[in-house]
């Protein structure tokens, strides 16, 4: 097994695929904590350790009571924070607001640090003791390639007017969901970009591999050959329909007709007798798109079966509780998934949307994972977007907050308990996978 392979397609389809998915999730958080008037301190891409800063977004700050502007492009001095003595030089605008143009943070034991507000060349001097600080979002890049985060003042303290915590209930709400629901949108978008691409409607046959001394091997027959047909009959049902003429044909000739790269060729087979008598030919399959059966909707045909796929997953999430206790679904098929399991499932996808030449299998899974991403943050568990979401119903139906240091304490511990979860399922895709390592290579 070429393990180098495997790690590659891996952190690869992280990167690619699953990255951006968490990013849309983290920019939903952003937008709507930037329209709440939340203030974000860090939007970082990538996950933490950090590499380096990017750049700020604009800030303000009042030195001796003077109000001042910091633009993205300042850069903003060590050690400024409220209370430092700063010496800075502005431009007045028009509309009489200050915008800074340089700004050094004082030494107290070796600076003059007499207040001075007055005319210079450059514009306005400006020194003093900062009184109010908002130095705006910090944009940062990680060293974990792996979508994003969002970092808001106080996610359970509302003493700070700024925090998401000191924020009326409806945008509470609204910040805490956007990341799911945006998430769900672009699972919808994800389904209808799978149509409009191309959806294979009619399937061949691959064939994977062929076994040592089989009837498959005498007959010629070579692994990535296409089976198009057999005695004339074209394959349109797939996998199905050619295992069921094979058994159906033990030692009885059948003509197949193969595409090898770009060569059209009939070739002659003479399946054996498997123990059980049915017609045995030695191959390894694997479904292959009709390139004459692939459908492009029209958008809104696309958008139409985008909206009834999405919402018939949804169902299928909801129910599978009750599908798990009927017995309709086995444990194994109803297993949580890591971010190890996940990936394999998009490595396959994507790797089938390689060598199909077609969007669509990428795009489809993508569009599950996406709109699971969504709804699992809903869920009403401590640490997710939903339990935080929960909290702030409670608080409505009570008409009183919870005490800020519980809910902090339930959080907390609800984020022990999941990562713990999330390392379990880790260990047990990696012993017990959910695709054998072997299909990634």
């Amino acid at each position: 097994m070429d393990w180098i392979s495997i790690v590659f397609w891996l952190a690869g389809t992280l990167i690619v695929v699953l990255g951006p998915l968490i990013l849309i999730h983290e920019l939903g958080h952003y937008i709507l904590a930037k329209l709440a008037g939340v203030r974000v301190e860090e939007f970082g891409f990538g996950f933490p350790p950090r590499m380096l800063k990017l750049w700020y977004g604009k800030g303000h700050l009042k030195i001796g009571g003077a109000r001042a502007i910091m633009p993205a492009s300042l850069r903003r001095p060590p050690r400024l924070e409220a209370g430092a003595w700063v010496d800075g030089v502005a431009q007045r605008r028009e509309d009489g607001d200050h915008v800074l143009r340089r700004l050094k943070v004082l030494d107290p034991l070796d600076d003059n640090l007499k207040l001075k507000h007055e005319r210079v060349d450059e514009g306005v001097r400006m020194r003093g003791q900062v009184t109010e600080l908002e130095p705006g979002t910090l944009y940062s890049l990680n060293w974990l390639p792996l979508g994003a985060f969002v970092r808001m003042t106080g996610e359970e303290d509302p003493s700070d007017t700024h925090s998401l915590a000191a924020q009326p209930k409806r945008w509470r709400v609204a910040v805490l969901a956007a990341g799911a629901v945006l998430n769900i949108i672009v699972a919808l978008m994800l389904i209808v970009g799978a149509y409009v691409s191309g959806t294979p409607e009619t399937w061949v046959v691959k064939i994977s591999d062929v076994e040592p001394a089989s009837a498959a091997a005498e007959a010629g027959l070579r692994p990535g050959d296409i089976v198009l047909a057999v005695e004339g009959e074209p394959i349109k049902e797939g996998l199905t329909h050619l295992r069921r003429i094979i058994r159906a044909a033990p030692e009885q000739a059948v003509e197949l007709t193969i595409l090898r790269g770009e060569e059209r060729l009939t070739l002659a087979a003479t399946p054996g007798r498997d123990p059980e008598g049915h017609g045995y030919l030695g191959i390894w399959m694997a479904p292959w798109p009709d390139q004459g059966g692939v459908r492009s909707y029209s958008l809104p045909e696309a958008l139409s079966a985008g909206v009834q796929d999405t919402v018939a997953a949804i169902v299928m999430t909801v129910q599978v509780p009750a599908m798990l206790a009927r017995g309709d679904i086995s444990p194994e098929e109803a297993r949580p998934a890591s971010m190890v399991g996940i990936s394999e499932v998009l490595t396959i996808s994507l790797q089938q949307s390689i060598e199909w030449k077609l969007a669509s299998p990428v795009l489809r899974t993508a569009s599950l994972i996406s709109l699971a991403l969504g709804l699992t943050n809903l869920l009403p568990l401590p640490a997710l977007d939903g339990g935080r979401i929960f909290f702030v119903l409670i608080e409505a139906l009570r008409g009183r907050r919870i005490p800020p240091e519980r809910e902090a304490v339930v959080h907390f511990v609800g984020m022990v308990i999941l990562v713990s979860l999330m390392c379990f399922v880790m260990l047990q895709d990696l012993i017990n996978p959910i695709i054998p390592w072997s299909w990634l290579k």
